[in-house]
């Protein structure tokens, strides 16, 4: 069962067109790519709703200018709007962990809007798995990892991490590992960044699945 004094927090940003998903924008066109962002995250959005009576869900906003725009977006679905603060990477979700204990979160998850695959049930394994480990995370196919989830604040996985490469998921485990901390690792699941990764993606999905995604040129 779900457990109360959870938060969820979706790393993102507002989908305007020339600024999500560049790599992919390079061979679909701005337009599609911002689309094809919008309507995955609007999927990531659908997979939390059936747990909001159980947690609480914070979208952090990669650009203060645009809080506005994503409050509007966001209000239908339930959810709070924060900015993310901090330069690098690591300091941004560090800090978003920190200020969710802060406010007495007893278990805080953080996931990104790239894997399509990412369901209500793998999100639920990410809360009961905290039950019994320190640490939860969703691999990636690309070496990084899709959700973290923790029991409290652990500093040391966002310091000296190699950020966007193939090697920031062992480089996390092997954090956890150094500091004792018990580790639970969810289903591996694809990021969507490049037209390599949507049409490899295309192979191991539904058709319906992959239609309600793709957003033709």
């Amino acid at each position: 069962m779900i457990q109360s004094k959870t938060t969820i927090i979706i790393f993102g940003r507002y989908p305007h067109a020339g600024k999500v998903k560049t790599r992919l924008a390079a061979t679909i066109g701005d337009v599609n790519a911002a689309n094809l962002y919008r309507v995955w995250t609007e999927h990531t959005f659908q997979q939390l709703t059936p747990l909001l009576s159980d947690c609480s869900v914070c979208f952090y906003c990669s650009d203060s200018d645009d809080l506005q725009l994503v409050h509007e977006w966001i209000t239908p679905f339930g959810f709070t709007v924060s900015a993310q603060s901090g330069t690098s990477l690591g300091e941004r979700m560090k800090n978003a962990f920190y200020s969710e204990f802060q406010q007495e979160a007893e278990r805080v998850i953080i996931i990104g809007t790239d894997a399509p695959d990412t369901s209500s049930e793998i999100l639920e394994l990410s809360i009961s798995a905290l039950d019994t480990a320190d640490i939860v995370i969703g691999p990636a196919l690309d070496g990084g990892y899709y959700l973290l989830g923790m029991n409290s604040l652990h500093e040391d996985l966002f310091v000296d991490i190699p950020w966007s490469t193939d090697s920031v998921l062992q480089s996390t485990i092997e954090k956890a590992v150094s500091n004792k901390l018990s580790v639970h690792l969810l289903p591996v699941l694809r990021d969507i960044d490049t037209l390599e990764d949507l049409e490899a993606w295309r192979k191991t999905t539904s058709e319906v699945l992959y239609n309600s995604f793709f957003i033709a040129e």
